[in-house]
């Protein structure tokens, strides 16, 4: 048999609620190791740092530059439109945390209102000679709550990630036992959809224990497959017959977990086929009694055809009137041969004209 037909597939803790254990069975590739995934958060949380810290750069290099040539006025335009477009930004972004963009909503609207007085030249321009520098403060802060809060927080399904089992964390050569384990677990669904609440068969909690049974020899046959890679290597690097000899108990331990696995598997199965037989007797009794229930009907309608069977007094009225009937045509055709024989002895020759004579 071939490893795609007996690949199993990903095991998902029963502990967990339903709803997140189907989620978490829609993914269609095993993530990567928790440690990596660390890695790779931290290694985003820096580059969000390096961006930030270029951005806030130059941002401040262009608005000192316009503060030192030009005045407050385009400082403030380059400040504002620096700030707004950074909070819209971080309006869009799915990984931005809730407070820091409803703060970051609330500092450009107040920037959007406050822009038309000093935009127009409504108020005095000495005032706002630090405006500018204000505004950068803003950004700046904004930035830095960005880069401290963005993705911090895993979504459920990522948290969870370590409460599911995938076919590569079970070695190919026990991919049979755990996919044997969920066939049994499949027929038990079935069987549930069939039987309903069938008596003598608590299947609910039949495939509450199968689902159990399932995380725990999958958790086993991961954990077998670390030892005993492990074992291998050790086996391997040995440097004499005598290392070898202490890794003799490692082996047996191996081959123990081993047989207490298969023989768990094997009672599952077992429960699976006494479950089939049950489906299969149930399948029989209801056939069974829908022939039952339809051979009434089968009984009525060879009780009304017996009664064709005895002779019937109008069927044999019709039969005596059409023998009459063929009687009096036989009787009819008759005369009428006898009549056409009398006129064929009247010819010239015949008797009428010899009495003339």
């Amino acid at each position: 048999m071939s490893e795609d037909v007996i690949r199993p597939r990903p095991v998902v803790d029963p502990a967990l609620p339903e709803e997140l254990r189907e989620g978490l069975l829609r993914g269609a590739d095993a993530p990567a190791p928790s440690r990596a995934r660390t890695e790779r958060e931290d290694a985003s949380r820096v580059l969000r740092l390096r961006e930030g810290g270029i951005q806030l750069l130059g941002v401040g290099f262009t608005l000192f530059l316009a503060l030192f040539t030009a005045g407050w006025y385009l400082a403030m335009v380059i400040a504002s439109i620096s700030l707004v477009a950074y909070v819209t930004a971080l309006a869009l972004r799915r990984e931005a945390a809730p407070a820091v963009r409803g703060a970051g909503a609330a500092v450009g609207g107040a920037v959007l209102v406050s822009a038309p007085p000093w935009l127009f030249g409504v108020l005095p321009p000495d005032p706002l000679g630090g405006a500018p520098w204000l505004l950068f403060t803003l950004l700046v802060g904004m930035v830095t709550a960005d880069t401290l809060t963005a993705g911090t927080k895993e979504p459920p399904k990522e948290r969870h990630r370590d409460r599911v089992l995938w076919p590569e964390d079970v070695s190919t050569a026990d991919h049979g036992l755990l996919a044997a384990v969920q066939q049994t677990v499949d027929g038990v669904v079935d069987a549930r959809a069939e039987l309903g609440r069938s008596d003598g068969l608590d299947l609910a909690r039949g495939l509450s224990v199968l689902r159990e049974q399932e995380w725990r020899i999958a958790s086993l046959l991961a954990r077998q497959r670390e030892l005993r890679r492990g074992y291998v290597l050790r086996w391997q690097r040995a440097a004499s017959p005598r290392v070898r000899e202490a890794l003799e108990p490692q082996r047996r331990h191996l081959a123990a977990v081993e047989g207490h696995i298969r023989d768990r598997v094997g009672q599952i199965v077992e429960y699976g086929r006494l479950v089939d037989a049950a489906v299969l007797a149930h399948r029989e009794w209801e056939q069974c009694q829908e022939a039952l229930d339809a051979t009434a009907a089968y009984a009525d309608l060879r009780a009304e055809a017996s009664l064709l069977s005895v002779r019937s007094p109008e069927v044999a009225e019709l039969a005596d009137t059409a023998e009459a009937a063929r009687r009096v045509r036989e009787e009819s055709g008759a005369r009428v041969r006898a009549a056409v024989t009398g006129l064929a002895g009247l010819g010239p020759d015949g008797p009428a004209s010899t009495g003339r004579g």
